[in-house]
C-alpha cells in the first residue's frame, strides 16, 4: 500500500530492525509510552504496508519480528523520525549516486513513505541545490541530480562536514546552511565511511588534512552507494595512467578497498580503485612523498613556468614587483605542483574556507582568479581552474600583500647638530609611532643625496623641504600634539595609498 507511516509507526519499524529478534506488544507500548491497543493498531498498519526486502512475522507469545531477506544489502532501507531528516538523507543519496537515476517507487520503498511525500521532498530539494549550480532532472525513466562533479562534491562535503561536527570531529566548516546544520544526521553509511577512513589513517600513521579527507569521503561514499544500489557498471569516463603498485598510496588504497569489499560483500571496479588511488596519491604528493624522479622533474619544470608567469602577471596587476620574493616563489611553486596534478586527474578537492576567502579577501581573490585564467589560456597548464584551488592560491598572494602593507615606514630625521635633542625626538617618534622605522638621524650640514634613497619621509627640525623630492614634515624637537597629528595624517595616507596600489 502506498500510504505514509506516521512517526510512531516508523519508530516501531526501527525498533524491530535494530532488535533483530521478537518484540512483544507490551515491550513496544512501554518503549513508546502508548497503550497496547495503540500498538496493535500500528502493527496492523505496518503488516498491511509493503516492507520491501523484509519479512514481517507475528508469533503468539513471542511477539513481532522483522527479518531481512537473504539478499538484502546492508542499510538499503532507511527510516527517519522526521521529514527534515529524510530530506537531507535523500539529498545526500541523490548526490552520491549522481548521475545515476532512481525512481519514485524505489525511493518510496527506501524511506517507507508515499510517492507523494517523495514528490514534496523533490520540490524542497530543488530549491536547496540551486545555489550550488545543480538541478534536479525528472525524465521518464527516473530522477537524478545534474551538475559538475565539483558542484556535487561541494554540497556533499557540507552535509558530511555537518555530520562530522555532530559526531565530535574537530573539522571546521564555516558555511553550513541552516537547513543542513539543524538536522541530526544518523545515517549508517556515514558512520561506516568515517570508520573506514579512521582505520586506514591509524594503520598507515597519517592524518589526512581537511580538503583531502572530505574529497576522499565524498568519493568513497559515492562508490559505496552506487555499488550497493546498482548492479550495472557506471561512469567509466575517468582515465588514469598505470598505478605504482610499490607506492604507499597503492597499499593504502588496497587496504581501504579491501575493508569496503569485505564489509558490503561487493567487488569494486578498476575505475573505482583508480579514483581512490589517485586521491591518495595526490595527498601523498602534497605531503612530499610521491612521484618518481623523472615525472617529478618534468612536472616541476612545467609548474615552475606556471608559477613564474603567475607571479609576473600578479606583479603587473598590483604595480609591485613580487618576482624577487623567494619565499612566495618557492611556496607557490610547491603548491602549484600538487594543484596541477590534482586538476589534471579530475581530483576536485573542496575548500571549506572558500566563502571566507571570497568575503575577506574579495579584491585579491578576483585579481588572482583573473591572472590565473590569463596565464592558463587555452588550458596551457590545467584542464580547469576551480574556485577552490584559486582560493588556496589567493592566500599565498594575500600574505605577501599584507606583509608589504605591514612593513614599517622608513624615515630620516634631519636636525641641527644638537645630539641630545635629535635623540629625544627619535625616542618620542618610536614610542608614538611603532609602524615607523628610523633609518638614520643626520645633522643638516652632513646630509647627502644618498641619505634619502631608502626613506619615504623626512622629519625635520630645521626646514620644510628636503634637498630632493621627498615628503618632509617640520616638527618641534619635543614633538608636540600638532606635530604628532601631522605625522599621523601622513601615516594614514601612506598606508591607504599602498593598499590601493597593491590590490
Amino acid at each position: 500500500m502506498a500510504y505514509e507511516l506516521n512517526e510512531r509507526q516508523q519508530k516501531i519499524l526501527k525498533i524491530l530492525q535494530n532488535k533483530g529478534d521478537y518484540v512483544t506488544a507490551s515491550d513496544l507500548s512501554s518503549q513508546l509510552s502508548v497503550s497496547t491497543k495503540t500498538v496493535y493498531r500500528d502493527i496492523q498498519k505496518i503488516s498491511d504496508y509493503h516492507v520491501k526486502n523484509y519479512t514481517f512475522t507475528k508469533k503468539e507469545n513471542l511477539g513481532y519480528i522483522l527479518t531481512p531477506n537473504v539478499d538484502v544489502e546492508k542499510d538499503e532501507q532507511v527510516i527517519f523520525s522526521s521529514s527534515k531528516e529524510r530530506r537531507i538523507n535523500l539529498l545526500l543519496y541523490l548526490l552520491s549516486i549522481a548521475p545515476m537515476k532512481t525512481s519514485l517507487l524505489k525511493l518510496s520503498e527506501r524511506y517507507f513513505v508515499s510517492q507523494s511525500s517523495i514528490i514534496h521532498d523533490f520540490k524542497y530539494i530543488e530549491t536547496k541545490i540551486r545555489p550550488y549550480n545543480l538541478r534536479l532532472v525528472k525524465v521518464n525513466d527516473g530522477t537524478y541530480i545534474d551538475g559538475h562533479q565539483l558542484s556535487i562534491n561541494r554540497l556533499m562535503s557540507v552535509i558530511i562536514e555537518s555530520f562530522l561536527k555532530q559526531a565530535g570531529d574537530p573539522f571546521s566548516q564555516y558555511h553550513i546552511p541552516k537547513f543542513i546544520e539543524e538536522v541530526r544526521n544518523n545515517y549508517n553509511r556515514l558512520y561506516e565511511t568515517k570508520k573506514f577512513l579512521h582505520e586506514i589513517q591509524e594503520e598507515h600513521e597519517i592524518l589526512l588534512d581537511q580538503p583531502f579527507y572530505l574529497t576522499l569521503f565524498c568519493n568513497l561514499l559515492s562508490i559505496i552507494e552506487k555499488r550497493t544500489n546498482y548492479s550495472q557498471d557506471f561512469n567509466r569516463k575517468d582515465s588514469f595512467k598505470s598505478m605504482d603498485k610499490q607506492s604507499k598510496a597503492y597499499h593504502m588504497t588496497a587496504n581501504l578497498v579491501g575493508k569496503v569489499e569485505h564489509f558490503y560483500s561487493i567487488k569494486l571496479e578498476y575505475c573505482e580503485f583508480n579514483k581512490l588511488y589517485y586521491i591518495l596519491k595526490a595527498y601523498k604528493l602534497t605531503s612530499k612523498f610521491l612521484l618518481n624522479k623523472d615525472t617529478e622533474d618534468l612536472m616541476n619544470e612545467k609548474v615552475k613556468l606556471f608559477s613564474k608567469q603567475l607571479v609576473k602577471k600578479v606583479s603587473e596587476e598590483i604595480g609591485h614587483n613580487l618576482e624577487e620574493e623567494e619565499l612566495l616563489r618557492d611556496q607557490l611553486t610547491y603548491h602549484l605542483h600538487s594543484m596541477v596534478y590534482r586538476l589534471n586527474h579530475d581530483i576536485y578537492i573542496v575548500n571549506p574556507i572558500l566563502e571566507s576567502i571570497k568575503t575577506n579577501f574579495r579584491d585579491t581573490f578576483q585579481m588572482v582568479k583573473h591572472c590565473m585564467n590569463q596565464v592558463n589560456k587555452e588550458r596551457k597548464f590545467v584542464k580547469i581552474l576551480s574556485d577552490e584551488e584559486i582560493g588556496y592560491v589567493t592566500l599565498y598572494f594575500q600574505i605577501s600583500i599584507e606583509d608589504r602593507l605591514s612593513k614599517k615606514i622608513p624615515i630620516l630625521i634631519e636636525c641641527t647638530s644638537g645630539i641630545g635633542t635629535s635623540h629625544l625626538l627619535s625616542e618620542k617618534i618610536k614610542k608614538t609611532f611603532p609602524n615607523i622605522e628610523i633609518k638614520r638621524i643626520v645633522a643638516q650640514h652632513r646630509l647627502k643625496k644618498c641619505d634619502y634613497d631608502d626613506v619615504e619621509l623626512v622629519i625635520s627640525t630645521v626646514k620644510t623641504h628636503s634637498i630632493i623630492d621627498k615628503p618632509t614634515i617640520l616638527v618641534s624637537p619635543i614633538l608636540n600634539d600638532e606635530d604628532k597629528m601631522k605625522i599621523d595624517q601622513f601615516v594614514g595616507h601612506y598606508y591607504k595609498k599602498q593598499k590601493v596600489e597593491v590590490i
